[in-house]
């Protein structure tokens, strides 16, 4: 969690709007694109790989509740 606890974060909050302004930056000002030689991206191509986040951020919670559930299993022994 990054705005609270031990593994508090809050550059966090920050870093991710300020990636994906500057993606934004490089692929939808002209300047930009002319300067660097880059080309506007299509809006949808953004959104392409959300499912593949989901399915792993899935995997990762079933592989997560395993190894809570069968602490002794196999894997348990191989999860790091």
């Amino acid at each position: 969690n990054p705005l609270w606890g031990p593994t508090r974060n809050l550059r966090l909050l920050f870093a991710i709007p300020f990636t994906l302004g500057v993606v934004f930056l490089f692929c939808y000002i002209g300047w930009f694109n002319r300067v660097f030689g880059t080309a506007n991206i299509p809006v949808a191509f953004f959104f392409i790989p959300i499912p593949f986040a989901v399915i792993i951020v899935v995997l990762d919670e079933i592989r997560k509740l395993a190894v809570r559930t069968y602490p002794s299993g196999l894997l348990a022994r191989i999860a790091w």
